[in-house]
């Protein structure tokens, strides 16, 4: 006699396929390998400790390799001022450069000159440049198609231009940030080296002028031409002998007896 496979077999005897094969596949289905997290490119790790000091105020002191230190002062409102030591008029002068609400300002002795507008910017024979890693090339190391190489150790970044660029937007060398974007150091052709001495203070709700507004003339960087030394009218001019009142006329010679006659 044949078997008869009724509805209720046939349907009974595929739910258990169905489930030895379910069972089946769950015992010898492995998990999928988690992939491992991304590696920051050292221009991303820059850009995001850029970012962080972007976002920060402060007011610190750094050692200038060109001599004495330099102070930052990045207020809470958004001016700034620098403290230049030794620097207008061949090295005899301190300079102060300075961005308020009035514009850009040079300070020395008490006394500020105004140097150009809020939207303007420093002309270059005032510029001690000591300040633009803080107010202008910082926003600029945001840029992933800057024409630099990057290259990480530790806490530092060198910035080697392409060999294809001849200028570029900013000058090469090595940024030092910290993880929460406090600049340690900054090294460029343009001015030397700056390095932050002990632990940042706490910045100003503004900046306020050294000195008084006056109209007068900035200070460059060059010491002042030598005076000219003026003529003394009554000096003897040099090269002409000048006459020597002890001097002995010369001897009349009178003629001896013999030729008197």
């Amino acid at each position: 006699m044949g078997t008869r496979w009724t509805n209720r077999t046939v349907a009974a005897l595929t739910t258990a396929a169905v489930i030895a094969a379910a069972g089946c596949g769950t015992a010898t289905a492995e998990p999928e390998p988690h992939e491992p997290p991304p590696r920051h490119s050292a221009q991303a790790t820059l850009i995001g400790r850029v970012t962080r000091a972007l976002d920060t105020t402060f007011t610190a002191e750094y050692t200038w390799s060109e001599g004495g230190t330099v102070t930052m002062w990045a207020a809470q409102d958004g001016t700034w001022r620098v403290d230049v030591p030794d620097w207008g008029l061949g090295g005899t002068v301190d300079v102060t450069v300075a961005w308020t609400t009035g514009g850009f300002f040079q300070c020395a002795a008490g006394r500020c000159v105004k140097l150009a507008g809020i939207t303007g910017e420093i002309p270059g024979r005032y510029d001690p440049r000591v300040q633009r890693p803080f107010t202008e090339w910082l926003p600029l190391l945001l840029d992933r198609h800057m024409p630099f190489s990057v290259a990480q150790d530790g806490d530092c970044f060198t910035l080697t231009p392409n060999t294809v660029v001849v200028d570029t937007p900013i000058p090469g060398g090595e940024w030092c940030l910290d993880d929460d974007g406090t600049i340690l150091s900054v090294q460029t052709g343009e001015f030397g080296t700056l390095e932050l001495e002990g632990e940042p203070a706490e910045a100003a709700a503004t900046v306020e002028l050294p000195g008084d507004i006056v109209e007068e003339e900035p200070l460059s960087a060059k010491a002042p031409p030598e005076p000219t030394p003026t003529p003394d009218p009554s000096a003897t001019p040099t090269g002409t002998p000048s006459p020597d009142p002890s001097a002995t006329p010369a001897e009349t010679l009178s003629p001896s007896p013999d030729e008197a006659t």
